[in-house]
């Protein structure tokens, strides 16, 4: 029997992403089986079965399937950096020239492990990357650090103070 626990997947809560998931090429019950997972990817088989009424089997057959198409990728740990240790957590600008995008990002992401997602924009900067920190000097080195890759002309940081809505992959 496989344990779709021990999967790596990134998901997300429902309300972050609404209407998606009704455009996906599932049918009722693969949604139900999503929005359980996306609640508490720790769920067993058994339990979700029991929650929408289907065999264990449905659901690991499901479960399996949708892997085997893209429309699951993995499952995500929901961390608690507040309890964890405190975090600095920002959101960095990357204004590159045009010829050096690939070659930059290439590099951010060989070599630093802080960040989170790293995202190509349609403004005065190319890249916005998502980063965190255990404290406000590891970010400063972070930035400086950036100002040392050939082809970044400009950075933009914005550290975050406070959240309205928290991420499910970070907690914050």
């Amino acid at each position: 029997m496989e344990d779709h626990r021990n999967q790596r997947v990134k998901c997300w809560r429902k309300e972050s992403c609404e209407g998606l998931l009704e455009t996906l090429t599932v049918d009722d019950v693969d949604l139900k089986i999503i929005r359980i997972l996306s609640e508490n990817a720790r769920m067993s088989n058994v339990d979700i079965a029991n929650k929408i009424s289907v065999s264990e089997g449905t659901v690991r057959r499901r479960i399996a399937e949708m892997a085997k198409n893209k429309v699951i990728e993995g499952f995500a740990l929901l961390l608690n950096c507040k309890e964890a240790e405190k975090c600095v957590k920002a959101f960095i600008s990357i204004k590159i020239a045009d010829s050096n995008l690939q070659s930059v990002s290439d590099e951010l992401l060989k070599d630093h492990e802080h960040i989170i997602a790293l995202y190509r924009i349609n403004t005065q900067f190319n890249l916005l990357g998502e980063v965190m920190f255990r404290s406000i000097i590891e970010l400063q080195k972070f930035i400086d650090g950036c100002q040392k890759i050939e082809g970044i002309v400009d950075l933009d940081v914005k550290m975050v103070i406070g959240s309205y809505k928290k991420c499910m992959w970070t907690g914050i």
